[in-house]
């Protein structure tokens, strides 16, 4: 790995002094963490507003005037910062970032990256016009603030064998703020980097989609998938023409993935992406023949659905009515049922309307006395033992 990479990435907090510095200056020790994004100071004296320039932005000083936050910092372009107090005793000082590297002319030009098909990254580049004959260039892929990279897999080389694209698939890569970086390496000389800041949202060449559907005499039903991952405002433009009639041309704008057209005939339609001015190309033509009249496939579909729901519906009651009588025979007694106790009543004392049968010691049961064997231990107490389940009689257990 170049210098570069170990000066951004290895070491945490770089020390940048101005060779002029006053020992008795304000802001003193500055300081860059390239990882956080941060340009901070050590402070002397009361100051009351701290701003950092970088180019034509201004930021101002946070963490008690002590720290600037950037986006991010530069890598390959040296670029002076300037930090200045305006509330205070008057003070300002420059400083530059990163120290240059590499003999100039030697590194990659041009560097240019787009995402197509949704998941694939492509980025270009030219030979530097100082870049010696055994030159060899590397990109790298960097998300903001992560202090790893991922090395481009598959490289495009010019006829002296010398990488000039890149191209890998980043369907595992989540949208944000990236750097893409080329390096390269040489036995001749030291060779610069170049690089780009963007968001993937920003390279993506949005794609038009795939549409399908069906349709018949009445309505045609049109559909697709989102052609991208990165970008979800999007909306679709379709381009209709109907074989039928005059020839004419519907253009129809749509925010879903679906579009219903009416009395459709014989048509053509093609469609492309839209997202905040910008558009994909226009898809090919795809022709839709829908037939005047239901298809055959279409009328045996239905007869097959309608005798599926006939019969699910004609099951349906009947495996309730099934469920319901197993679970009422599971709570009646089974053959082995174990000796219970029977409550029983004198002659004068037995409720009425069960059917009662007199039993020994003048005692009422509420089963028939010729389906059970019963045994008497004391007065007003009779056990029973059921020999098989019993339908239609009732009995009170104690």
């Amino acid at each position: 790995m170049p210098f570069v990479w170990l000066a951004v990435f290895l070491m945490p907090v770089n020390c940048l002094q101005p060779s002029n510095q006053d020992i008795n200056a304000p802001i003193q020790n500055i300081r860059v963490d390239p990882r956080r994004g941060e340009l901070s100071w050590d402070l002397h004296g009361n100051v009351g507003e701290v701003f950092c320039n970088k180019s034509r932005y201004r930021f101002k000083a946070k963490n008690n005037n002590t720290a600037c936050q950037f986006h991010a910092f530069s890598s390959c372009m040296v670029t002076n910062y300037t930090i200045r107090i305006t509330k205070g005793p008057s003070f300002s000082t420059i400083i530059r970032y990163p120290t240059e590297e590499g003999t100039p002319g030697t590194a990659a030009q041009n560097l240019t990256c787009r995402i197509h098909d949704k998941d694939f990254l492509q980025c270009r580049w030219g030979v530097g016009w100082a870049a010696p004959g055994d030159v060899q260039y590397h990109l790298y892929l960097k998300k903001d603030r992560l202090p790893s990279e991922v090395k481009c897999p598959h490289y495009t080389k010019d006829p002296q064998g010398r990488h000039v694209a890149c191209h890998f698939n980043i369907s595992r890569f989540e949208n944000g703020f990236y750097q893409i970086m080329v390096n390269g390496t040489s036995k001749a000389s030291r060779v610069s980097c170049t690089e780009i800041f963007k968001y993937l949202k920003d390279i993506e060449v949005l794609s038009p989609p795939n549409i399908t559907g069906w349709c018949n005499k009445s309505y045609s039903f049109m559909e697709w998938k989102t052609p991208s991952r990165l970008t979800y405002d999007l909306s679709y433009e379709l381009q209709i023409e109907k074989s039928t009639g005059p020839k004419h041309v519907e253009t129809v704008h749509r925010e879903g993935n679906y579009f219903t057209l009416t009395n459709p005939g014989t048509y053509t339609v093609k469609i492309r992406t839209s997202s905040k001015g910008q558009h994909s190309a226009w898809s090919s033509p795809q022709s839709f023949e829908c037939d005047s009249e239901e298809r055959p496939s279409a009328r045996v579909w239905r007869t097959s659905l309608l005798i599926v729901s006939g019969t699910l519906g004609a099951l349906l009651p009947a495996a309730l009515l099934c469920r319901r009588w197993r679970g009422t025979w599971r709570r009646r007694p089974k053959r082995s049922a174990r000796w219970r106790k029977c409550r029983w009543w004198r002659n004068s004392e037995a409720p009425r309307g069960f059917g009662q049968r007199q039993l020994p010691l003048r005692g009422m049961c509420f089963l028939p006395v010729s389906q059970v064997k019963c045994s008497f231990h004391s007065l007003g107490v009779v056990w029973l033992r059921h020999p098989r389940p019993f339908r239609g009689h009732r009995s009170v257990f104690s």
